[in-house]
């Protein structure tokens, strides 16, 4: 569906300036000055502030710690961000000491799937460290995965 987001204030990390927005489904067409409608629902957000959508970096969803669950699982926790804002999260894949790193993102992707409403992506927790860790680095970044938090105590 098209929108046409009218007289708004456009923040980038560059400068702030009054323009129109025209957006299609997940993709933003254009940004300028008195953009035609072409057929997309005008949208009035005079006065209002458009920014491009946060990423939250540091999230625990659905995450078993010392007998008890985090607040949020992967639907209540990204409706939250996308109520602030925030179209995407990056929650840590925590596989329980002794499983390997494939069978906690395997987990997560589990716990993710057909649940959040925005975009997702996820860091590796690793608490425990042994050759076999250190070889499935490379597979998990092969998968996707970029980042890892090592637990040093």
């Amino acid at each position: 569906m098209r929108y046409l987001l009218k007289n708004g204030t456009v923040v980038s990390g560059e400068k702030s300036m009054k323009a129109d927005v025209l957006t299609d489904g997940e993709k933003i067409l254009a940004v300028g000055e008195k953009l035609p409608e072409d057929g997309a629902n005008v949208i009035d957000v005079t006065g209002k502030l458009l920014f491009p959508g946060f990423i939250d970096g540091h999230t625990h969803l659905d995450l078993d710690v010392a007998g008890t669950v985090t607040a949020d699982d992967f639907e209540t926790g990204t409706k939250a961000a996308l109520l602030g804002g925030t179209t995407m999260v990056v929650d840590y894949a925590t596989p329980n000491k002794g499983e390997t790193l494939a069978f906690g993102l395997a987990e997560w992707k589990k716990k993710a799937a057909g649940r959040c409403v925005c975009d997702y992506s996820f860091h590796m927790t690793i608490d425990d460290w042994s050759r076999d860790i250190s070889r499935e680095m490379g597979e998990m970044m092969d998968q996707g995965i970029s980042t890892f938090k090592m637990y040093m105590t």
